[in-house]
Order: structure tokens, then sequence, then C-alpha cells
């Protein structure tokens, strides 16, 4: 028997043992629309990871082509990646038919589901970001997928108008060594959040080579941590009151009297992720992250962890969105850390675009 055989079979005689997605979904009571949702857009992420795991093979097909196909321009006016595009048409491809609209950051309008008429009552809505970090994709840096998910109603004349307080559920996968899937629950994140682990040599209860176990229940966020995470090198252009913190937490002069340690990856998922686990907090201080579909599922997960996530003046899930893609500063992290920062005052710096 070879040693990959092996493996199969040991994973295979350990599953009854563990919790899936599904199951743990089904343990938790959660509404059946929601649930199928939520699994909908888990397959969404094992299938993104499957094609970003053979991405530098097709990129290096792609560059000994005559003529290299130039990414097109999305609706946030950024050069798409072909791995945009492709992540994109993954998640709503997977995603459609359990939801009543989707909203997509590559997307300049809402995307009708379909659902039939009958089934659109009690529905939902989602928002995502298909590929968090996508910049970093020529250098193998973690990168991620982000979605938030609220009731759907066909009464109401715009979808996506209410506040992340609407949101029931949220969550962001990050594909590194390994991926995690990480998804909150209840309003504002009242019924916690939790772990999964993509295992792909787990046959899931759909019969695709993969499934997510639960690796992390009940997952919280400590109050302070020791870290902070931002571009140091945009230090020139801040406002008065994130420099004066900064200064200040690498000298333990903050009112914790915490020394802070940076640590910045430049891919939102990984930087929110070891964060949430490490604890101390995350962001950018321009009004560059999308609300609907970065600031306002996150701050559901943070919230569910016993964090918190701000703008600098308000709680990121009370803001209420003007249009699809608004942007917003954010700070999301340990409640005491983003307590302290946000004290400071004068954190918010103005929109700014930069070269790199």
């Amino acid at each position: 028997m070879t040693i990959l055989h092996q493996r199969i079979d040991r994973h295979t005689d350990d599953h009854p043992d563990q919790t899936s997605l599904p199951l743990f979904l089904q343990q938790q009571n959660i509404d059946n629309k929601l649930s199928q949702v939520i699994c909908a857009a888990a397959r969404a992420c094992a299938d993104i990871s499957q094609e970003l795991s053979r991405l530098p093979i097709s990129s290096s097909r792609q560059s000994n082509q005559k003529s290299p196909k130039r990414g097109e321009t999305n609706v946030q006016g950024e050069v798409q990646k072909p791995m945009d595009v492709i992540a994109n048409d993954i998640f709503i491809h997977e995603v459609i038919d359990y939801v009543g609209v989707m909203a997509s950051e590559e997307e300049e309008h809402v995307i009708e589901g379909k659902l039939m008429d009958f089934d659109r009552i009690n529905a939902y809505e989602i928002a995502f970001d298909p590929l968090d970090g996508s910049s970093n994709l020529d250098v193998s840096v973690p990168t991620g997928t982000i979605f938030g998910i609220a009731p759907f109603s066909s009464e109401k004349k715009s979808p996506f108008t209410s506040s992340g307080r609407s949101l029931c559920a949220a969550g962001y996968a990050v594909y590194s060594s390994s991926v995690e899937l990480v998804i909150s629950l209840g309003q504002s994140g009242e019924l916690g959040a939790h772990g999964f682990t993509l295992d792909p040599l787990l046959k899931s209860e759909e019969g695709k080579d993969y499934d997510f176990i639960l690796t992390r229940p009940n997952m919280l966020c400590q109050e302070m941590g020791a870290f902070y995470s931002l571009n140091d090198g945009r230090e020139p252009d801040w406002p008065d009151g994130l420099k004066r913190w900064v200064h200040d937490a690498k000298r333990g002069k903050t009112p914790s009297a915490t020394v802070y340690s940076s640590r910045y990856i430049c891919s939102l998922c990984a930087d929110f992720h070891r964060t949430l686990i490490k604890g101390g907090w995350c962001g950018n201080p321009r009004p560059h992250l999308r609300l609907l579909y970065e600031a306002a599922p996150l701050s559901h997960i943070a919230e569910a962890c016993g964090g918190r996530g701000s703008d600098g003046q308000t709680d990121l899930l009370d803001i209420l969105p003007n249009g699809l893609h608004d942007r917003t500063p954010v700070f999301i992290g340990s409640i005491r850390d983003i307590d302290e920062l946000v004290s400071y005052g004068d954190i918010q710096q103005g929109a700014k675009s930069y070269g790199n």
C-alpha cells in the first residue's frame, strides 16, 4: 500500500469522529436556506483554492504565449488579474441558485439569484469579494475570499441598503499552507464564530473531493494584543492621531503600556486571520476598503469573537451604505486595542492613491 493510500484510509477512518460544515450547521439548528447559502459559499472557496493551487503552472503557460492577454478594468477602476475573473465566476456559479440577489466587488450591478418565486420568501442576499489580495498572486502570498449574508426581501426597493447589523452570517477563507474558512452566525455574531479547515482527502456529502472540518470551535479574539498591522511606509501621509498612536505603541506609551510589534502582509484576509488569533488590530486609515464586501463581514466576525471594527469614529456595522461600492477606513481587531486607538482621535486619512 502506498503512503498516499495509507493517508486516505486513515482520514476515511477518522471521518466519523470529525464535524463537517453541513453537520455543524445542522447541530446549530441553522435555518436550512441559510445553511445552503453558507455551504454553497464554502464550495466556491474550495473550488477557488483548487484553481489557486495550479496558478503558477497556468501563469507559466500564459507567459510563454506570444501575446499574453491583459486584464480588464473592474468597476473599482482596478486592473483585473485573470484569477480575479475566475474566482468571481466560480463564486457566482456555486451560489446563485440559493440566494435572492448577489453583489460582487467585481460587478457594477446587483446580480439576480435563480430562486423560484415561491423560494424567494425568507431567502437571503450575499455580498462578496471573490479574491481578496490578488495583487499578491505573483509571489504566492496568502489570499482570501470574504462574504456577508443578510435576509433578502423582494418587497424592498433596493437590496444591500441596510447596515452590517442586518447580517445574519459572514465568512472568509484564507488560501495558504492550509485552506481555512471562518464563519460567524447570528445578528452581530451573537451565535459565535467557528473555524473550519479544508481536507481534500475527504469526500463531502455532496460527493465532491473535499470537506471543511471544524478545527477552531467557538473562536475568541483576546481583548488586547501586541501587534498592529498597516502599511508603515505610508506614515508621512497619516493624520496626527494615528502617528501619535504608532509612536506611543512602539515605545510602550499607550494607556495599556503594551510594547507593540508590526505585522503586515498586505492581504486583508491573512492580516485579519492572524489578528483574530493572535490579537491586536489591522486595517487601513484611508477610505480604501469596501464596506459591503470587506469591512462589514469582517466586523461581523470580529464582534462574534469579542472584537470590534471601527472606521475611526463609528462602528463599521452601524454604517449605512450609500451604494454597492462604498469605501471606508477600517480598524479592526481586539476590542481594547481598537478602543485605545480610537481614543487618540484623528486617525482617518483622506483618500489617496498609491502606485504600489
